[in-house]
């Protein structure tokens, strides 16, 4: 299935975003249900005569769970990291000590070939790098935070002193990996400052996309109560039980990719421009303090966001 599209999408992201050199050392971690994903990756790694490494691992059970300790050191020997997984290994402490340890991650949490050849990945990825740049420094500068959207929305929270990533598919020195497909400018609230209520209207992470909306109040940062199906709710709630972390307000992003589509799955659907996401649990990557087995996103498409007076999005419509 889309073989030829696929090697051609996998050489642009590796040649052109990561700049995958014949010198490097390339690791490709994937799992069973993203296999093909990552053969293409690893094909095309060694057609620049870089020496590759594919590894296959079990599947983490959800996002933010930490690889296999022989994942995780595999990760810290490598110049470049492809992870074409299920789930996103983003925020975990193999990535960061990969980082650390001089390593290039690129983040494809939950791309099938679908993904590699339609949609978001289609986008110019050199406009997306400069309206990206330009949200992440107006979130940047702010010190607070107001979203508020039509189905209920109304939450506020502070970002004093906390840095927004530019999330444009490209690998940056300064934060350490790259995320496909590309388009978003994320920051992490600060810690016991957000107050009001939280509504996802079309999917959220371990759910896929919403038969009704899932509606989070949240209380000095962290959620309190939950409302929606009772399937939703109790997903919730059982991982609250297993893990109280799990209830922080994690962090808070701008979608900024106008080719992404809404099909369900969070890889895709929050880059959409104009959307914006919430996550619930671990921050540490995003330079707070809760370290949690999970980080989960959900998505709201139609929102309002000030930040301090500044309109950045306009009832789903990004201003600048």
């Amino acid at each position: 299935m889309f073989e030829l599209e696929l090697m051609e999408s996998a050489r642009k992201l590796a040649e052109v975003v990561m700049a995958v050199k014949k010198e490097d050392k390339i690791l490709v971690v994937t799992d069973a249900a993203k296999l093909t994903v990552g053969n293409a990756f690893a094909l095309v790694c060694r057609s620049i005569g870089a020496e590759t490494v594919i590894a296959l691992m079990p599947m983490t059970g959800e996002h933010g769970s930490e690889p296999p300790a022989t994942i995780a050191a595999a990760m810290k020997a490598a110049d470049v990291v492809f992870a074409p997984t299920t789930h996103a290994i983003t925020h975990t402490r193999a990535r960061l000590e990969a980082f650390a340890a001089g390593a290039r991650v690129a983040i494809l949490r939950g791309v099938n070939e679908d993904m590699m050849v339609r949609g978001a990945m289609t986008v110019d990825f050199q406009e997306l790098k400069i309206r990206t740049g330009k949200v992440a420094d107006i979130l940047s500068a702010a010190s607070a935070i107001k979203v508020s959207s039509e189905n209920g929305t109304d939450v506020t929270f502070s970002i004093l002193g906390r840095k927004a990533f530019s999330l444009d598919g490209y690998f940056h020195d300064d934060y350490g990996f790259a995320t496909l497909p590309p388009g978003e400018a994320p920051t992490c609230p600060v810690e016991g400052t957000a107050n009001g209520t939280i509504v996802f209207d079309y999917s959220m992470d371990g759910i896929g996309k919403l038969s009704r909306p899932l509606i989070l109040r949240v209380k000095d940062g962290n959620v309190i109560s939950v409302d929606g199906s009772n399937e939703d709710v109790n997903f919730l709630e059982r991982i609250f039980k297993r893990d109280p972390t799990a209830r922080n307000i994690a962090e808070f992003a701008v979608g900024t990719n106008p080719n992404a589509r809404l099909i369900g799955n969070l890889a895709e659907d929050k880059k959409l421009c104009g959307t914006v996401h919430f996550a619930v649990g671990d921050n540490k990557s995003l330079g707070g303090v809760v370290e949690s087995s999970v980080h989960l996103d959900g998505l709201m498409l139609k929102p309002t966001v000030l930040a301090d007076n500044i309109l950045l999005v306009d009832a789903g419509n990004l201003k600048v």
